[in-house]
């Protein structure tokens, strides 16, 4: 199980295996370290029920792939389809749709865009909600304007 984050010092791209119950989170750029304690379920290589970063709870799956690759791999298909009389707009598809079956999911912190991989599915994590992620940015704002004021 790890969880792939970009440090909150040097904003930089890290990854940590979340192996024990208490795990000490460390940056491999600028060595800031976290102490993090792991819940049961997750302990258990169970379901992601809290983020191990922020201690949120709102989480969306998708495909541990990368989005633009997807579109460049499309775009040449449709570049060439004059020339193939579209075999290569087949060709692309057919290319995303076993990527699609072949790659596993992936669950994403709607706070820190934390990355985790290798645990347990949660059927009550859903795609990216761009509705639930404006709500929640907008309810983060709020609670910050009732701190500073």
């Amino acid at each position: 199980m790890t969880v792939e984050f970009v440090c909150e010092q040097c904003e930089k791209d890290n990854l940590t295996n979340l192996l024990a119950e208490t795990i000490v989170i460390k940056c491999s750029h600028c060595d800031h370290e976290t102490k993090k304690t792991l819940t049961k379920s997750m302990q258990a290589g169970g379901k992601l029920d809290r983020c191990v970063l922020c201690d949120k709870i709102r989480f969306y799956v998708q495909k541990d792939f990368n989005p633009r690759l997807g579109i460049i791999i499309f775009a040449i298909g449709v570049l060439f389809s004059y020339h193939t009389y579209f075999v290569s707009l087949f060709v692309a598809t057919l290319i995303d749709f076993i990527l699609y079956q072949v790659l596993k999911t992936v669950t994403i912190c709607y706070h820190c865009r934390a990355v985790y991989r290798e645990f347990e599915e949660d059927p009550t994590h859903r795609g990216f909600d761009h509705n639930l992620a404006l709500s929640l940015v907008e309810k983060e704002e709020k609670e910050k304007q009732v701190l500073t004021a």
